[in-house]
């Protein structure tokens, strides 16, 4: 047996043991609720909660930009451990789980549907969430599709297809439960991929401090104007906070993070769950980018930051660490990418029609995510595009101020929340498509203001449209006694 024949073999044996392992927990969903799942334990919860959380874009994207802007970047690390992890099981999880059980809710859509008084708002926000996290969801697929690619002889349409109905799959089989499972399994894997390259970078530079003392060697540059160890002063410090805040507060109000609260199944639960998936992130992002950060002490110049992880990965490990790291990529898109699916099916089978799902129609609720995702991957276009790369600030900016003035405040008003809901999601479209240096399709017409984050913008607006609504004739917003 050759050398080639052999890695194709050991190739196909981890492939399928990984799709083994994914199929079977994704069965651990049957004889529960699709669409809440019922309770599962810590270490699944963290785990789950971690992978839903992480996706490629993290791993590779902003990986590769930790390349560019050198130590800083271990900042939005440690945003999306504190702020977006510890802060969210601190404050928000058990009076999530709290207003769930007392409403009866059965998604977020209906959560803040029914905690404002609105259901109308509920379908509102489900339709929302079903057209931008199925079509951001293609993005996902698409990326996983990508990787799939260096370790398998297949067509990149077909991979895709493959890819979303693998997703689609374990949403149809095991609903929510099924989906945490299979991403409690997924945030392993990627847990280990990390591991091996950040392990063989330190080796490379010969450990953290030295290292971290060679990086502080470079000369700065442009991207870089304090040294690679440093924040950078004027737009790119300001661009690393508001990167930040966008990931780790934005995330508060994601769908698919707020219903992994439903499975929370006791506040004792909070302490440890917070704990474990503190220490995976940290070890999940705060690697990566240490690791892609140190990497420009022996790495070429790059043509962008996409090409740091790839190019990172095939310079430091064989080929079974390779496959072992594309695994965990793919296992971070696909974790996202069945979270996604589950939301936009419960929309489409539950949420608009206003009615409990039944077995037909969340096999056309998970079709449909299957369809459009699927599809949306296979076109290139900027259309699609500008979705992707908007889904997540247009659906915090929407939904970021009704969750947090229900759970966080206990106060409840449809005026308010519908006002709050509008202006946000009017005013982050707006800002994409007409302001933004990135995604404007027009000349920006504010150019002073186009570096400001279009969330940011939203989220002011929602602001104000709490506000406004909370004036009208008896409509001002009522505090609720809970025994949180």
């Amino acid at each position: 047996m050759n050398g080639s024949t052999a890695a194709v073999l050991t190739d196909a044996l981890i492939l399928a043991l990984y799709l083994g392992l994914f199929f079977h927990l994704a069965r651990k969903g049957r004889g529960h609720d699709a669409v809440v799942g019922g309770d599962v334990s810590f270490p699944v919860q963290a785990f789950a909660y971690v992978a839903t959380y992480i996706s490629a874009v993290a791993l590779v994207g902003f990986g590769g930009l930790a390349y560019t802007y050198g130590l800083q970047m271990i900042l939005v690390a440690a945003g999306n451990v504190w702020l977006g992890t510890w802060a969210v099981y601190r404050f928000l999880s058990w009076p999530t789980r709290q207003w769930q059980q007392r409403l009866k809710a059965r998604s977020p859509a209906q959560l803040l549907g029914l905690g404002h008084h609105s259901p109308l708002l509920g379908r509102a926000l489900a339709l929302v969430f079903a057209v931008f996290l199925a079509v951001y969801a293609s993005a996902v697929i698409k990326g996983a599709a990508v990787l799939l690619a260096e370790i398998l002889p297949l067509p990149l349409w077909t991979l895709i297809w493959l890819t979303a109905l693998a997703a689609g799959a374990c949403v149809l089989m095991g609903g929510l439960r099924g989906v945490l499972y299979t991403e409690a399994m997924q945030g392993v894997v990627m847990l280990l991929g990390i591991l091996i390259i950040v392990g063989a970078v330190l080796v490379r530079v010969g450990g953290p401090l030295d290292g971290m003392e060679a990086l502080s060697l470079l000369p700065p540059d442009a991207r870089a104007d304090n040294g690679f160890t440093a924040l950078s002063s004027g737009e790119t410090g300001w661009f690393i906070i508001s990167l930040v805040l966008v990931t780790s507060v934005a995330v508060w109000a994601q769908p698919q993070m707020m219903q992994r609260h439903f499975a929370v199944a006791s506040r004792n639960q909070l302490a440890r769950t917070s704990a474990l998936a503190m220490l995976v992130l940290t070890l999940l992002v705060g690697g990566i980018y240490f690791a892609s950060s140190l990497s420009r002490l022996f790495l070429p110049p790059v043509a962008g930051p996409d090409e740091v992880i790839p190019l990172l990965v095939r310079t430091l490990l064989p080929h079974v660490g390779m496959e072992l790291f594309v695994l965990a990529v793919v296992s971070a898109s696909l974790s996202t990418a069945t979270a996604l699916c589950h939301i936009a099916a419960v929309a489409v089978a539950e949420d608009v029609p206003a009615r409990r799902s039944t077995r037909p129609a969340w096999l056309l609720g998970v079709s449909l995510c299957v369809l459009i995702s699927g599809a949306c991957a296979q076109i290139k276009g900027q259309l699609i595009a500008l979705l992707c790369a908007t889904s997540w600030g247009m659906v915090g900016a929407t939904a970021l101020v009704p969750y947090l003035a229900l759970v966080l405040f206990n106060r409840r008003s449809a005026s308010a929340a519908w006002g709050s809901a509008c202006l946000g999601f009017s005013a982050c479209l707006a800002w994409y498509l007409l302001v933004s240096r990135s995604t404007a399709l027009v000349p920006s017409l504010l150019p002073s203001l186009a570096g400001i984050p279009p969330f940011f913008a939203g989220l002011a607006a929602s602001l104000f449209g709490w506000a406004a609504g909370s004036l009208l004739p008896l409509a001002a917003p009522r505090k609720t006694s809970l025994p949180f």
